[in-house]
């Protein structure tokens, strides 16, 4: 009974916290997550035009990305797992990755970021993007060389350009454009904001959110109320420096920054 329990306690919380859950994307200085979303949104605005046709969003969530896209492509299809999904959202295929329930050549671009970290063989998914591309697609992605544990059971892979480079290409896709989401800086940064916020229990601090925004509270709304008054001098001291930090790295990361060390990678390929 209690190995039942667990093992439904870990399928409602699958990807629950996952950043494509998020119906928009916050560049507040506020935001904790404000360096990587500023390299991701930059990027994903210089190379939108690489998308076209009939566009696959893969474990798109809330499909926050959906207005950087849009106006370059045909279709915007959307893919979740089955036991991710929201009851207001519409979604064209539902299936575990690695395997996507799309048929053969049937769609010209996939987009995914931050989803391939959280699949135990992510390479045998760009296996799948090959198999659904068209001749001549695309994928855009993103994927993470530093990110704290999250969505937890299901975190399982970090990843180097050099790794990237040789399964892409092994697979038989050809890079068009691989870049670094911040530098070394940045890294720091980030690492800095994650640190913060990781002192706190973001169980009460999502249900104190989810109550002010009217939607349903996982957790008695007292005991995240009571949790938060406890631990209030910590909290006003992370919203007073996470936003310092986020310019302060940024501008370092700018001007001194290594690619030698990042949050993350933005690529696109194409299926030869």
């Amino acid at each position: 009974m209690i190995e039942t329990e667990e093992k439904n306690s870990t399928k409602s919380n699958l990807r629950k916290n996952a950043i494509r859950q998020d119906g928009e994307v916050s560049l507040s200085l506020f935001n904790y997550c404000f360096l990587v979303y500023y390299f991701l949104i930059s990027e994903i605005k210089k190379n939108a035009h690489y998308a076209k046709g009939n566009l696959l969003d893969v474990g798109c969530g809330s499909s926050p990305f959906y207005g950087y896209f849009i106006k370059h492509i045909n279709k915007y299809l959307k893919h979740e797992h089955p036991e991710a999904i929201k009851p207001n959202i519409d979604y064209d295929y539902l299936s575990e990755l690695p395997k996507i329930s799309a048929p053969d050549s049937s769609v010209d671009t996939i987009i995914s970021f931050s989803v391939l970290e959280h699949v135990s063989e992510p390479f045998e998914t760009m296996k799948d993007f090959k198999r659904i591309l068209k001749t001549d697609g695309m994928f855009i992605i993103s994927v993470p060389q530093y990110w704290h544990l999250h969505e937890e059971p299901h975190d399982y892979l970090r990843f180097t350009k050099h790794v990237l480079k040789k399964k892409i290409i092994e697979i038989g896709f050809e890079i068009v454009y691989m870049k670094e989401l911040g530098r070394s800086f940045a890294t720091v940064g980030q690492a800095f904001c994650n640190a913060l916020i990781l002192m706190f229990d973001l169980n009460h601090v999502k249900n104190i959110f989810n109550f002010l925004k009217g939607q349903k509270t996982d957790i008695p709304i007292m005991k995240s109320i009571i949790y938060a008054v406890l631990r209030s001098p910590l909290i006003i001291l992370s919203i007073a420096l996470i936003p310092i930090i986020n310019v302060f790295f940024l501008i370092l990361d700018k001007t001194l920054g290594s690619p030698r060390d990042t949050i993350g990678y933005f690529v696109i390929a194409q299926k030869k």
